[in-house]
């Protein structure tokens, strides 16, 4: 089984900056491009492939001794991006915001499994919905869009949803969070202090912590060490994000090498093949690749969400001997 590791050889020079688009210089960001984008038509030429990850996870659910009454199925946050416009690293606008499917199929699944789902934004904003995660290729069929998009457009629970600062207040009314990918998540959620303290607060608490394609990155942002920290996770791949800014973006993100960025801060990070279905979980920590890999980001969250109901808490596996 194949995965792409980001994580290179030896150590990096120590004047080379970790972060930004000023990582490498324009010769070398041209030569990476290349080859990523031989590499990408490579991979996809063999898409019939499946591709799982090899790093195994840092923590496991431990239950108690005694088994307990589970608790009751309660309420979860998702978290999801106002930011309608993302600058981008040659000074040119796009339009942005929270991916679609990446926020309709996993409310969809936990609400169907009897799960109360509630929304925050940074201010209490309206989400903005990327324009991008609207193409057909994102979808199985039409209709299946169509209703995502009435429910974004109608449903006052997303129209009017809660500010970050609130859910923080109210933090421990939920059982769990989710933060749905999209380029908006990196315009004001990337460094939004009251989404590293919710982070923060439901890893501590071993509850569910759901990040999806580029929400991964906020946890570069979070003071380290945190409860998350070292985990073995996944996120949008260097392939996608080169594939993404080179045929529909336009040019560089300002903040990319999202895979890079984890390694740096001690995370393993994972990813498989372009356009794969491919999620990770670490305990409480449930990461997902890309916009094709909701349904598997969405098993391994309920999985989660079920441990945690059931009294389960988050440690090392004394067998692998990692610390």
């Amino acid at each position: 089984m194949t995965t792409e590791r980001t994580k290179r050889d030896g150590e990096r020079p120590a004047t080379e900056p970790t972060r930004g688009p000023g990582r490498r210089g324009a010769p070398q960001r041209a030569a990476r491009r290349t080859a990523l984008i031989a590499g990408l038509s490579v991979l996809l030429a063999g898409s019939a492939l499946v591709a799982c990850g090899a790093a195994a996870p840092r923590l496991h659910p431990v239950f108690p001794e005694r088994p307990v009454a589970e608790k009751p199925r309660g309420k979860i946050l998702f978290v999801l991006s106002a930011a309608r416009e993302q600058t981008l690293a040659d000074s040119s606008k796009r339009a942005t915001g929270t991916f679609l499917g990446e926020l309709y199929e996993p409310y969809l699944a936990l609400t169907g499994a009897g799960h109360e789902v509630v929304f925050a934004t940074d201010g209490g904003a309206a989400p903005a919905i990327d324009p991008e995660s609207l193409d057909a290729r994102y979808w199985g069929d039409g209709a299946r869009r169509a209703q995502a998009q009435r429910f974004v457009e109608r449903a006052p629970e997303v129209r009017a949803p809660l500010s970050l600062k609130a859910a923080r207040a109210a933090a421990d009314s939920f059982d769990g969070i989710v933060v749905p990918g999209g380029q908006g998540v990196m315009v004001d959620l990337l460094d939004n202090a009251d989404l590293h303290a919710l982070l923060a607060h439901f890893g501590a608490k071993h509850q569910p912590v759901g990040l999806i394609c580029h929400a991964p990155a906020v946890l570069t942002r979070m003071r380290q060490p945190n409860p998350l920290s070292g985990r073995t996770v996944t996120s949008v791949s260097s392939f996608e994000e080169v594939y993404i800014e080179t045929f529909v973006m336009g040019a560089d993100a300002q903040v990319r090498g999202i895979g890079e960025q984890l390694e740096d801060h001690g995370y393993e990070h994972e990813a498989a093949f372009p356009g794969s279905a491919y999620a990770q979980r670490d305990c409480n920590l449930v990461t997902s690749q890309n916009p094709f890999s909701t349904d598997r980001f969405s098993a391994l969250y309920l999985e989660a969400l079920a441990d945690y109901r059931r009294g389960a808490r988050c440690a090392e596996d004394a067998r692998d001997g990692r610390r």
